[in-house]
């Protein structure tokens, strides 16, 4: 029946996807990216989701239920493609204290692990002893140093992205208007107090409105700006080549889906290729889509050994 309606609300591709791309983006990333939702999944414990991203053949999911949470999943490619939760799961407490009360962002690099937190528009980032947090389920003695993201217009969410030959930390803004990509040097990031310190921002780029997270896609150098169509609700990604953008013109390839309409939180390229949609909704939260073989091969097949080296 899933299929069925599925099938359905999505028939006609150019129909039901609004495509527009930059003259020079010619790699068209999202050819057939979701022609098709193959399968909705619910996961609980996570309360609203926030984020997704994968590292060593794992999948990690982030959300704000009764404290920040971080669960783990192994993702079982059989058939439609399940997350299974393994039983590890990190509190983002410290000492009982709800520290990063809803995540923004998490991701694994040559310069440790970074997770974001926005509360009332402002951003914090937080760098974060990985192998500490997950013995002890919480933050207790996990974090390595925290930042002020005071260059923030609108919350932070941290990603490693690779820039003219650099590992940096990218982030973004939520918000309608006035928005940027923010690229920071992550081995400044672990001595500072705040971004605005001397040597912390690289570089930026303007970014479209109501971006919830980031994803970067390595093989094709492209930053995903993992959006809603308007404040809180749609879904929408758009793919940025930073080598081609300026500090004030956005280039990238934009798609956006005329279903599902709930608020798109997160979005993830799995081990095997599929993509992986994340909203925050309570029930069917999780959209894993199949994608075409010749897509498949354009986004790149993500191996457990590339997940590692790109975050």
């Amino acid at each position: 029946m899933l299929r069925r309606i599925c099938a359905c609300l999505l028939i006609g591709l150019a129909g039901q996807l609004q495509v527009q791309q930059a003259a020079s983006a010619e790699l068209k990333v999202f050819r057939n990216l979701t022609e098709h939702l193959d399968y909705a999944q619910t996961l609980d414990g996570i309360g609203a989701a926030q984020g997704a991203t994968c590292f060593q053949g794992r999948v990690y999911i982030y959300g704000d239920a009764e404290t920040g949470v971080i669960r783990e999943y192994r993702y079982d490619s059989q058939g439609q493609g399940e997350l299974v939760w393994t039983g590890l799961e990190i509190r983002l407490t410290r000492h009982g204290e709800d520290v990063v009360p809803p995540p923004t962002g998490l991701t694994f690099g040559p310069q440790g692990v970074f997770l974001g937190d926005t509360v009332l528009r402002k951003g914090t980032i937080f760098q974060i002893d990985w192998q500490k947090a997950k013995q002890d389920g919480n933050l207790d003695h996990a974090i390595i140093n925290q930042i002020n993201d005071d260059l923030a217009i609108n919350g932070t969410r941290p990603e490693y992205v690779r820039f003219q030959g650099r590992d940096l930390i990218a982030t973004s803004d939520y918000g309608p208007d006035g928005n940027e990509i923010r690229l920071y040097d992550p081995q400044r990031l672990g001595v500072v107090a705040r971004t605005s310190a001397a040597g912390v921002l690289v570089e930026k780029r303007p970014a479209g409105p109501w971006v919830q997270s980031l994803c970067y896609w390595e093989k094709g150098n492209r930053l995903i700006l993992v959006q809603n169509q308007t404040e809180g609700l749609g879904y929408q990604l758009t793919a940025v080549s930073l080598d081609e953008c300026t500090e004030t013109q956005l280039c990238g390839e934009t798609i956006k889906l005329a279903f599902p309409k709930d608020e798109l939180e997160g979005f993830e390229v799995l081990p095997d290729g599929r993509a992986l949609f994340l909203s925050s909704s309570r029930e069917r939260n999780v959209w894993i889509t199949e994608l075409t073989p010749s897509n498949s091969q354009s986004i790149g097949d993500v191996t457990d050994e590339s997940q590692t080296t790109r975050r």
